[in-house]
């Protein structure tokens, strides 16, 4: 090696120096070494520097340089006194702007003390930045599944390095995705190729989660250079995962008003979707036509056999389940199973064939009499859950209003229907008003039933002279019957208002206690036969009887 040496004009002055040194006994340098050897100054970040270590028995000028392993293409890098103990020196490999190649290399320590000849030695060292050199990294096959089926539960890998040293090491290991170790499966040194098998587990023995993996192998040397090639692997265990398009994401079910449901979906797997299959019940499976690829879509049609249109609605249960393209003992590939990680799919269809179905409503609680200021409670019986369940109180309040409705779903087609009278309401008295209950279904199918009654009445007041009295339950007018309205000893004028069963209005009299009616209306025409409601009003007195008309 040959290089032109920037230290020479420093190496002079020395030599000047050593003439004027009385030499004298030996032994002034002892217990030389290089740390590390080799070094690679390759700014790695490993070994990237070496020290040269001496001890000197006695203060002297130390020269310190480099030289090729023939001890030629000298380097002075530095002189200097140095104190009797230990000493060292670090060199990064640089002759000032040049760097040394890789090689072997000498340090050569001079020494010039005071009282002892001038002593010089030598201690050898390697410069290596290169790693072992690395030719190949190859898996098979590169999708395998431990699944412990005995096909293809293994992967085989195989390299070939340029290793010719002992020392040199070669490691080989499977990293996940975010390049994080898994297990180291094969670590040795001075060997230059090898084949070799990982079972798929990590380093405690569990078999490692489906994913890709990268097999890396590296090559390292004694100066910390290192080498690498990785080979990707696919582990796969599971069966491809499946999906349904739901039109409604929120109950998650599907609803169709036909007998017939076609249905879509998907399927994915690395290995590739080879087959999907439809079933009711898990009892007959049907494969539906699909191409091959790593994520499929999927159509079918299940068909309900009970349903009745306009009729009978009915619910089954759909399964799904895929074939990947792995290789299995059975020759079908991973396929979705119930206790599979990735299980079979399931979800109901309903077959909503037929509009709701009234089962019954009655008023809950009470004597089906109210009066204005009460609430109405209504208990009503439909088919299914899920309806949009309303009531109009029309006929039974003037002051109706469909927001004032309460509507709560129970179970099993339960609604509890709740409406309070108005304080306002003019159309008291009223019988057997009908409230009209209506179910709306998922497909805006309406179906009303009025089939619940209920009599308001005037709300009570107090009566201070001891109440309303009328002397008769029924009469006949024909038959020169009558109704004889008292109060009392209330000696005032009093109003009273006979309604019929609708409420309308019929006859107004005004006078004194007793006050008698005889079945005729305001134009002296006689009244049908029926119940009538008889209102009291005297003072701040009010009440209403009730009576009924026969002819």
């Amino acid at each position: 090696m040959s290089r032109t040496n920037p230290a020479r004009p420093a190496a002079a002055a020395l030599m000047l120096l050593w003439a004027l040194v009385v030499p004298a006994a030996g032994g002034v340098i002892s217990d030389v070494g290089v740390i590390p050897s080799p070094f690679s100054p390759n700014a790695d970040g490993v070994f990237d520097s070496t020290a040269v270590y001496y001890s000197l028995s006695e203060q002297a000028v130390i020269v310190l340089s480099v030289a090729d392993s023939a001890g030629g293409g000298l380097w002075t890098l530095s002189w200097e006194w140095k104190d009797e103990g230990t000493h060292n020196h670090w060199w990064n490999g640089w002759f000032g702007d040049s760097l040394a190649l890789d090689g072997r290399y000498q340090f050569l320590i001079k020494a010039i003390p005071q009282s002892a000849p001038i002593e010089e030695t030598a201690f050898p060292f390697v410069i290596d930045t290169e790693p072992p050199p690395l030719y190949s990294v190859e898996v098979a096959p590169s999708r395998f599944s431990p699944d412990g089926d005995s096909v293809g539960d293994s992967l085989l890998i195989s390299f070939t390095t340029g290793i010719t040293e002992p020392s040199e090491q070669v490691l080989v290991t499977v990293l996940d995705e975010d390049d994080d170790p898994v297990r180291q499966v094969y670590s040795a040194t001075g060997v230059a190729s090898a084949a070799l098998f990982w079972d798929g587990t990590d380093e405690v023995g569990a078999v490692a989660p489906d994913g890709l993996y990268f097999v890396r192998v590296e090559t390292r040397d004694a100066a910390g250079n290192r080498a690498w090639l990785s080979a990707l692997a696919d582990l796969d265990t599971a069966p491809p995962v499946l999906g349904v398009d739901y039109p409604d994401t929120t109950t998650m079910e599907l609803r169709v008003e036909t007998p017939v449901a076609d249905l879509t979906g998907w399927a994915h797997d690395r290995a590739g979707v080879v087959s999907v299959e439809l079933s009711v019940d898990q009892e007959e499976w049907t494969e539906v036509a699909i191409g091959r690829s790593d994520t499929v879509s999927w159509a079918g049609s299940v068909a309900c056999t009970s349903c009745v249109p306009d009729s009978l609605d009915e619910i089954l249960q759909v399964f799904v389940r895929a074939h990947d393209g792995v290789p299995t003992a059975d020759g079908e590939g991973h396929v979705n199973g119930p206790s599979t990680s990735v299980p079979i799919l399931s979800f109901d269809v309903i077959f909503d064939v037929a509009p709701p179905k009234h089962v019954s409503s009655a008023v809950s609680g009470g004597d089906d009499a109210f009066e204005p200021g009460e609430t109405i409670t209504i208990t009503t019986m439909w088919d299914d859950t899920g309806y949009d369940v309303t009531a109009d109180f029309s006929h039974v309040d003037s002051e109706f209003d469909p927001i004032d409705v309460g509507v709560s779903e129970g179970t099993g087609g339960r609604y509890t229907v709740t409406y309070e009278i108005s304080e306002a309401n003019s159309l008291v008295p009223v019988t057997d008003a009908p409230v009209a209950i209506t179910a709306t279904d998922y497909f805006s199918r309406s179906v009303a039933d009025t089939t619940v009654t209920v009599t308001v009445l005037p709300a009570a007041s107090d009566d201070p002279t001891g109440g309303v009295a009328v002397d008769v339950n029924s009469f006949e007018p024909l038959a020169g019957g009558r109704a004889v309205i008292t109060l009392g000893s209330y000696e005032g004028t009093a109003t009273v208002c006979v309604y019929n069963m609708a409420g309308t209005l019929v006859r107004t009299l005004k006078g004194s206690f007793p006050i008698s009616w005889h079945g005729n209306n305001d134009a002296g025409d006689s009244v049908a036969s029926g119940v009538y409601f008889l209102r009291v009003q005297a003072g701040e007195s009010e009440s209403v009887k009730k009576v009924a008309v026969i002819r």
